[in-house]
Formats: structure tokens, sequence, C-alpha cells
């Protein structure tokens, strides 16, 4: 009997999570991924912060055509001021917000749902094929110049291949001289070791498969029986990419698209919520650098 007691809120809690709003669900994400990230330099940042606060914390507020459409001039105005620098996730994000204030000015919910599907997946088929049809990215000279030339990859580089720190800043600095017309005599000071070339590889081809597998599952018809595939193919591309990647907001923006589309299964929608929490695991705790310290790898 005790335990039918403890089940019941659970229980409670699964349904409502099921028939909950996607809308509402989507758009307080998105107010969290706000707060969790915050964009702008000291001018946009305090009213962003306000207004995603304000939409998280009151009521019915996320509903607001005016909140939307302050956000969205915003963000608009962060990408023009950042033209042609703009992360890409800043041009996604203002996208976002306007398919939000739209929505909400015409109380058409339902339209949030189908543009966070092309949203989603436009962005996805984009990436793929200026990926597939990139020499330098296909032939994995992508991702060997970005883990030994971004620092912010070092750490788990040194715990997936037998690269050391000592090599990657000696790889660096042949690297960034080079780029900079330096002209280094000699060739990189250590032979890649296979397990460097096969992390670029899979990384490489992760991403090739991967994206173009959301692309279609988000873009393809109704009629295909593709839809069941499309969060689980999302949720899986955001909890192993942006494990590496040093970039949670645009995993949270997606995540915060994918939740306003879901359907009403409260499973899919755990998996939304459980994996925007392990992003900000990945953002705030240096998890390679750890077992590369606990267990003395470097």
């Amino acid at each position: 009997m005790e335990v039918e007691v403890h089940a019941r809120p659970v229980q409670s809690w699964l349904a409502q999570l099921a028939i909950a709003d996607r809308a509402a669900l989507g758009a307080r994400l998105t107010c969290l991924t706000f707060l969790f990230a915050p964009i702008g330099d000291w001018q946009l940042r305090p009213p962003v912060l306000v207004l995603s606060a304000a939409g998280l914390l009151f009521g019915g507020l996320w509903r607001s055509r005016w909140l939307w459409l302050a956000l969205a001039l915003l963000t608009g105005l962060r990408a023009a001021l950042d033209w042609p620098l703009a992360d890409n996730h800043a041009y996604l994000l203002a996208y976002w917000c306007t398919a939000l204030a739209v929505a909400a000015w015409n109380g058409d919910w339902a339209m949030l749902s189908r543009n966070a599907r092309w949203l989603i997946g436009l962005t996805f088929a984009f990436a793929a094929w200026q990926k597939w049809t990139s020499p330098s990215y296909v032939n994995d000279v992508f991702f060997l110049t970005t883990f030994l030339l971004d620092d912010r990859f070092e750490d788990l580089v040194v715990l997936l291949t037998s690269v050391s720190y000592e090599q990657i800043d000696a790889a660096r600095d042949y690297l960034e001289a080079d780029y900079r017309g330096g002209g280094p005599e000699a060739g990189l000071p250590f032979e890649l070791p296979w397990s460097l070339l096969l992390l670029a590889r899979a990384s490489t081809w992760w991403n090739l498969f991967d994206q173009a597998l959301v692309a279609v599952a988000f873009l393809a018809p109704v009629k295909l029986g593709l839809r069941r595939i499309r969060d689980p193919l999302l949720i899986l591309f955001c909890l192993v990419t942006y494990a590496v990647a040093p970039v949670a907001g645009f995993g949270w923006l997606l995540l915060s698209m994918g939740m306003a589309q879901s359907e009403p299964d409260a499973r899919v929608r755990i998996w939304y919520l459980a994996a925007f929490a392990v992003l900000a695991f990945y953002a705030e705790v240096p998890w390679a650098g750890l077992i590369v310290n606990t267990f003395g790898l470097e």
C-alpha cells in the first residue's frame, strides 16, 4: 500500500507532462536557455534576462505577443550587431523567437510546432549539405586542426588519444606560426598517432550522418512514418555532440525547439528535460579534464 502512495504523485506528474501544452514547454525552455546562456553585450543582456525570467516565472506570460516580439527584436539586433561574426545559432535563436512571436500574435500554437520542425530540419539539412560538399571536412582536416588548435578540446584529445598536452602545445605553436605566415622550417613536431586520426575520422562521420538523418526525419512527409525517430535522433545528437562541443546554448535551443514539436508522450518529454539537464552538467563540469587528472592519463 505504501508503494501505491508514493507511486501516485509520480504517475500523476507523468500524466500531466504527457498532456502538457508543448508550446508552453518549448517556450519555457527557451526562456530558461536565455537564463543559462545569456546573449549580447551589457546593453542587450539586461532586458533579455528580465524578459526571459518574467516569461518563465509569471503564469501565462509565455503566451504574450509583446514578450516574444521584444525578444525577437533583441535577438535580431544582437545578430545584426555581431554581423558577420555572429555564431550560427544566434541567427537560429532570432528566427525561433520570431516564430514564437508570430504564433503568439495569431494565437496559433499549432503553427509553432510546424515552424519548430521546419527550423530544425532545415538547420540540419544545410549543416549536412555544407559538410558533405566541403573537401576539407570530409577528409578529416577540419577536426584534426580543431583538436590541435582549440584548447577547449585538449582534455578530450588527451583522454581519448595517445597525444599529450605538451605535444598539443607544440603542434599549436607550429600551426599558428604557419597560419600567420611565419613558415616554420620543420614539419609537425610529432607524427600523428592512429588514435588521433581515428578520433577525427569518427567525429567527421558522426556529424555527417547524424545531421543528415535528423534533417531527413524532421523534413520527411508524415506518410513515410519517420516521425517516431525525430525526437530520439535529436536528443542523441545533443547528448553526444555537446558533451564535446563547448556551445551548450546551441544544444539548449535545439532541445527547446524539439520540445515545442514533441508528441504527447511523457517518456519523450522526460528525455528532453533530462538532456537539457545533462547539457548543463557538460557546461559546468570539465568532465574530460577531471577523468584525465583523476587517473593520471596526461
